[in-house]
């Protein structure tokens, strides 16, 4: 960095500048696009998975609206239906396998992906399991009414009821990649999935009835058991879709579908399956056919389907509002940070011409005067300008040159006298290297003639470039201060504490063994690991950690430069070592 500070001129440091700034610049404003552009892939890709479980769904509905038909196809007096009930079954069938259809091909899709392996299994297995509980319907409505037995229609029911949970796996992934795509979605989608499973078991509800109709017999015991235990389900289904919906803020078109589906299923639907199963117990005379309960029936089934297709619309409209919101951000912040790039470079190019050049040809002017060469012509300044001053001070140097020359060589040698008088460290307060050099100089000459011993210390901050870079260089003055103030206050009488430069100081234990020295050593520095350090109003305390090096005169004698030089590859050794520890110059055990 000092050799990158004297090759680099006025102009590069400039240039360096700017193009750091215009890097900076860059780098947010891709910051900024990469996020907006994330949260727009995020909003179409739960869109799609917002589509693909419609589809899911809409398979799921066309399967249980399926069983109306058939249902009253079952309880109909003709072999086979009547004409109306049989286009209405035909129907019907064509929209579960168009529904159907379109699931596989999605299914299909996403079959690279393991989640959707038994996704696909499962639709598979649903396609033939279809097959044949179509087959069980259409045989029995071939028979004449009373040939067909109880147990049989309740079989043919039950065939058409267990095609819906081999859909189950396909519903499942596909809801779970909306939540995916988006968490927000979670609540609406898992709340339109339970609708679907509502509409469902409502549906089951209406089917278990078809035998005793078809019959106009009474409940058996076990459809009873049956019935109440779907009933059970169903009211267990719309206590969970309430805890849903208080999970997530109401749209007005979902709060109306939820209140249509209270009235129509909850309260009108629920009066008439009371009806029906009050009948079923008691006489079994119920005056309707299947075909007449599910023409009452059925239609207030829709007001769930209504609820769920709400759900669904929301999420939709969601994932379309975070689209337009993430749109509208990335042209906004394109080009409010293409605006402030050209205000910048604005500026830039403004400081340019405006400071930086003249102050460059400035400087070229007096470093030739420096050398003796006052025929360097000044640029032109502007009038009233602070630069026709300044260049007016130079040309009034240039007059002055010689004289000032002497006061300067007079100046320089009192600068140079000064600085070797000066003994103290400005910052911390403590003796500097030199004053260092002349005190420990005269201990090593006392302990020759008395013959006691020395350790020299060798500390350096952990990290100091870490503390400036992050905390600024107030903090990292703070923290040589704050190391300076325990080394004053932990050294012995007699003992010699400085700062030899940067981040590293030295301590000098006079009439003092080997132990003694690691032992105050590692009372220093765990002194200073536990200290707090205060910095300035707002920022948190610091901490910090030395590395030290021991080097003892009994081991290596009484000359400076061995001492220190065994002391720095004692404390090189703890840097390398994991730092915040203390090393004995010439010990092979690691001591911390």
């Amino acid at each position: 960095m000092d050799k990158l500070k004297r090759t680099l001129t006025l102009r590069g440091w400039f240039r360096l500048m700017a193009v750091s700034l215009v890097l900076v610049f860059l780098l947010v404003e891709a910051r900024l696009v990469q996020l907006e552009w994330r949260q727009l892939q995020r909003a179409e890709e739960g869109q799609q998975a917002v589509a693909r479980l419609r589809l899911a769904l809409a398979a799921m509905e066309m399967v249980s609206r399926e069983r109306g038909p058939a249902n009253s196809a079952l309880g109909d007096e003709k072999p086979a239906g009547s004409p109306g009930l049989h286009e209405a079954l035909l129907t019907a069938r064509a929209h579960t396998d168009q529904a159907f259809a379109d699931l596989h091909q999605v299914l299909q899709h996403e079959a690279g992906h393991a989640r959707y392996q038994k996704a696909l299994l499962k639709a598979d297995a649903f396609l033939g399991a279809l097959k044949q509980a179509r087959l069980a319907v259409d045989r029995q409505a071939a028979l004449p009414l009373s040939q067909r037995q109880p147990e049989a229609l309740r079989q043919s029911v039950r065939g058409m009821v267990e095609l819906v949970p081999l859909l189950a796996p396909a519903i499942t992934v596909l809801t779970d990649d909306a939540q995916l795509a988006d968490p927000a979605l979670g609540s609406a989608v898992w709340a339109a999935r339970l609708s679907a499973e509502l509409r469902e078991y409502a549906g089951q509800l209406g089917s278990l009835f078809t035998p005793a109709l078809s019959r106009q017999q009474r409940f058996t015991p076990e459809e009873l058991a049956t019935i109440e235990r779907v009933k059970g389900r169903i009211e267990q289904l719309r206590h969970l879709l309430d805890l849903r919906m208080g999970q997530m803020d109401e749209a007005d078109a979902v709060q109306a579908a939820h209140v249509l589906m209270e009235r129509d299923y909850f309260d009108k639907a629920a009066r008439l399956i009371d009806m029906v199963l009050t009948t079923g117990r008691d006489t079994g005379q119920f005056g309707m056919t299947p075909a007449d309960f599910a023409a009452a029936y059925v239609p207030d089934m829709n007001s769930i389907l209504a609820l769920r297709d709400a759900l669904l619309d929301g999420a939709d409209q969601r994932c379309a509002r975070v689209q337009a919101r993430s749109q509208q951000w990335l042209a906004g912040v394109l080009v409010t940070t293409s605006l402030l790039m050209g205000l910048v470079l604005l500026l830039l190019r403004m400081t340019h011409e405006r400071f930086v050049r003249p102050l460059s040809q400035a400087a070229e002017v007096l470093h030739a005067m420096s050398a003796g060469d006052l025929s360097r012509a000044l640029p032109k300044a502007v009038v009233g300008d602070e630069f026709a001053e300044v260049f007016g001070g130079i040309n009034a140097l240039k007059q002055q040159s010689q004289a000032r020359a002497a006061l300067e060589l007079e100046r320089d040698k009192l600068i140079v006298s000064l600085r070797e008088q000066s003994t103290t460290d400005f910052l911390t307060g403590l003796p500097n290297r030199r004053a260092f050099f002349e005190a420990a100089q005269a201990e090593l000459a006392r302990a020759r003639r008395h013959g006691f011993q020395l350790v020299l210390m060798l500390l350096d901050v952990d990290f100091f470039k870490k503390i400036n870079d992050t905390a600024g260089h107030a903090a990292g003055d703070q923290a040589l201060k704050a190391v300076a103030h325990t080394l004053r206050h932990s050294r012995r009488q007699g003992d010699l504490v400085a700062r030899l430069g940067g981040e590293e100081f030295v301590v000098l234990l006079t009439h003092c063994e080997p132990d003694d020295g690691y032992r105050f050593a590692e009372r220093l520095r765990e002194a200073l690991a536990a200290q707090d350090i205060v910095l300035a109003e707002g920022q948190p305390t610091l901490r910090l950690t030395v590395s030290v090096g021991l080097a003892a005169s009994g081991a290596h004698g009484l000359d400076m430069d061995t001492l220190l030089a065994r002391a720095d590859d004692a404390m090189y050794k703890a840097k390398h070592a994991g730092r915040n520890r203390t090393e004995v110059a010439g010990s092979d055990a690691a001591r911390t």
